[in-house]
């Protein structure tokens, strides 16, 4: 297992190139605004995460805990427990928290602008699905490595009123480095040895979780140049789902 944890630090690092460090996080020419202008369009991926890790990644049944990686993986699943609600404490300073009806809110969650995140947690979710406990561990120390990083790049940023955001700031950063599942005990712990066939398996898995983030990096890249103005382009989506819509508006 640890040379499984070896090759993800090797794709975290690759990750670190990544355009949406280079063009965004890391431009201090641009205002954290605009460096934050992805922020709301995670929202499905990150409420997402949460049910991942409540009804997917955590293992309940009897004995479960015996799998000294399954421990580690449930432990983890409760130190994420919180994370989310420092998301929708953010939503106001960044200028998203306007009101809306249920149904238009829904338009945009659900909607095309939105899709890379919800894609995002279904293609972990098919991947996590009967894996066997070491793949799921390989996924999730991936996933941990890749929030680690935007994280770590989104210290200190500040919107123009002079705040920093919660989740999109250092309070996040410092909560996803301090994760059991990343310290330095785990690098250096006892974890059970694999085999060939499974360590190739392992690190299968960990190049797809990391093709999925770039993808979606990407598409977080493109949200943040395409919008700028929060309230506008909530009522931009809306209307664009209204138009796009194949069922007929009731008269």
């Amino acid at each position: 297992m640890q040379e499984v944890i070896r090759y993800i630090e090797e794709q975290r690092k690759r990750y670190t190139d990544h355009d949406f460090f280079i063009r965004l996080l890391a431009d201090e020419t641009l205002s954290g605004d605009k460096r934050l202008a992805w922020a709301p369009s995670v929202i499905p991926f990150i409420m997402g995460y949460s049910d991942l890790n409540k009804y997917v990644f955590r293992k309940t049944h009897e004995g479960a805990e015996l799998d000294p990686l399954q421990a580690l993986l449930n432990a983890h699943t409760y130190e994420e427990d919180f994370h989310w609600q420092w998301m929708l404490t953010d939503l106001a300073k960044l200028g998203a928290d306007g009101q809306m009806p249920l149904s238009d809110a829904s338009r945009v969650l659900w909607g095309a602008d939105f899709q890379h995140s919800r894609r995002l947690c279904l293609g972990l979710a098919e991947m996590a699905a009967n894996a066997p406990t070491y793949v799921v561990f390989a996924m999730v120390e991936s996933i941990e490595a890749v929030s680690v990083t935007i994280f770590e790049h989104c210290q200190g940023i500040t919107l123009q009123n002079g705040q920093e955001c919660e989740f999109f700031g250092t309070p996040h950063y410092l909560a996803e480095a301090s994760h059991s599942i990343k310290s330095p005990e785990i690098e250096t712990s006892e974890l059970p040895l694999l085999d060939a066939p499974q360590r190739e398996q392992a690190k299968l898995i960990v190049d797809r979780v990391f093709s999925l983030f770039d993808d979606w990096s990407t598409a977080l890249l493109n949200f943040a140049l395409k919008n700028e103005t929060y309230p506008l382009t909530f009522e931009r989506m809306v209307q664009d789902s209204k138009d796009s819509s194949p069922i007929p508006a009731s008269q």
